[in-house]
């Protein structure tokens, strides 16, 4: 590692850890909830907007057995995805589970209810939607169509040509609002959103396996250009982490689609 890359780095670790008796008693406990930053965000100039209503469940499989049969599965095929299937998916990484009058809880943890992720899809080919840029409106579970448009070799590209992403039916963009939790935990909030990405990801893949879909995170993206495509500061608004969702086909786990 570059020694001014390890400083930077060194210096995250260092200002956003904490020791007993640097925080006032108490401090997290005493937040007003009536208070905080907007929890969801609504584009109102979407092009269209997709109404998901409540997910069709299938009959879910052995809960020990899809935890010990969980894989990184890529081998996608130009089969569709069902608006359904789509719609679960959603459900199981940001679906409203309960209504606790100044905040709701949702399927996924979220360091102090705070909610700091978005959801943005690239969707290649998913039955009932046209090809596009899309947003999730959480609050009103609506698919909000910001870019229709050809996405394939935006999400190729912008993952330096990972194959799997040009094939996948939808690649998951999750981005944070760092505002929502830095109002409540301050510096720590930069330690908190990755947590919370990172349980939103594991979901899309317990909750895309069982229905039988093949799922890959994608770790290595230009967040640069991408939060320039979604029209996101980098900042204040970023974009955290990816994901690749498609039918795949038989046991071939182990094949990555990388150009040859």
């Amino acid at each position: 590692m570059h020694p001014e890359w390890q400083r930077i780095c060194n210096e995250f670790i260092q200002a956003t850890s904490y020791a007993v008796g640097d925080l006032e008693k108490g401090w997290s406990a005493k937040y007003d909830f009536s208070k905080r930053p907007p929890t969801y965000l609504r584009y109102e100039d979407a092009v269209v907007r997709i109404p998901l209503g409540n997910p069709d469940f299938p009959q879910a499989p052995d809960l020990w057995e899809l935890l010990k049969n969980r894989r990184t599965m890529r081998n996608f095929t130009h089969v569709p995805l069902s608006l359904n299937e789509l719609n679960i998916l959603l459900w199981g990484t940001q679906g409203i589970t309960a209504d606790m009058g100044e905040y709701q809880l949702r399927v996924t943890p979220s360091a102090g209810a705070m909610y700091p992720i978005e959801t943005y899809l690239l969707v290649n080919n998913v039955e009932g939607l046209d090809k596009g840029l899309y947003h999730l409106d959480v609050e009103r579970w609506t698919l909000e169509g910001l870019k229709l448009e050809d996405v394939s070799e935006i999400a190729y590209q912008y993952t330096e040509q990972q194959e799997m992403t040009r094939r996948a039916a939808v690649n998951f963009v999750w981005t944070a609002v760092v505002e929502r939790t830095k109002d409540k935990y301050n510096e720590r909030a930069y330690r908190y959103i990755w947590w919370d990405v990172g349980h939103v990801a594991m979901n899309l893949h317990i909750v895309g396996n069982a229905l039988g879909l093949g799922v890959a995170t994608v770790g290595h993206w230009f967040d640069k250009n991408m939060n320039e495509y979604l029209g996101i500061d980098g900042l204040n608004h970023l974009s955290v982490l990816m994901a690749s969702v498609g039918k795949v086909t038989g046991k071939g786990w182990q094949y990555d689609r990388r150009p040859e």
